[in-house]
């Protein structure tokens, strides 16, 4: 059995930065194995461990689209990030994991989880330094969900994600199901 810590503040992840306090602070995880994201930390609801068996399988929905879980009393879709942008399923991943972390943001008034395998860190960069993703650097279906990227100092690429277009690919997907 896959035992679930308590939920991450904000605040607790604020303190774990391996930057300078200068610039904008963005959570680093791993997108795959060879390259990580970020997401403005101040975008982020909240974070939380979560046991892939309490998701429930919704019939019929895109394959990104993991799932329900309650979350404070909320039925809330649970996203799996990976697969939107066309990396493996969560499930056909190796080895599977029985349990990530979601981000949760919230969206219209709803709040959307992204699940994501873990967290590293927190990073600061200043966002003008943000450089733009250019055509054909990579597949459309990422390029589309990514605002644009940071060098790390030894220069390895780290992407922004875009968090108004990831919400409205999913929300795209939850209208048309109505």
């Amino acid at each position: 059995m896959v035992q679930v810590a308590e939920t991450v503040s904000i605040f607790d992840i604020n303190h774990q930065s391996s930057q300078p306090e200068e610039g904008e602070k963005f959570l680093r995880f791993p997108l795959n194995s060879t390259t990580d994201g970020l997401i403005p930390l101040g975008e982020l609801q909240e974070v939380c461990p979560l046991a892939v068996p309490t998701i429930l399988p919704v019939p019929e929905v895109p394959r990104f689209l993991l799932g329900i879980i309650n979350w404070r009393g909320k039925a809330t879709w649970i996203v799996d990030l990976g697969s939107l942008w066309g990396a493996p399923h969560w499930c056909q991943r190796e080895p599977i994991a029985e349990a990530g972390m979601a981000l949760l943001l919230p969206w219209k008034e709803e709040t959307i989880g992204l699940l994501i395998e873990e967290i590293k860190t927190v990073e600061i960069f200043n966002p003008q330094q943000c450089l733009p993703i250019g055509e054909g650097m990579f597949s459309q279906e990422f390029s589309a969900l990514a605002q644009g990227y940071f060098l790390n100092p030894q220069g390895k690429t780290w992407f922004v994600l875009d968090i108004n277009s990831i919400m409205q690919t999913i929300d795209s997907f939850l209208i048309n199901k109505d």
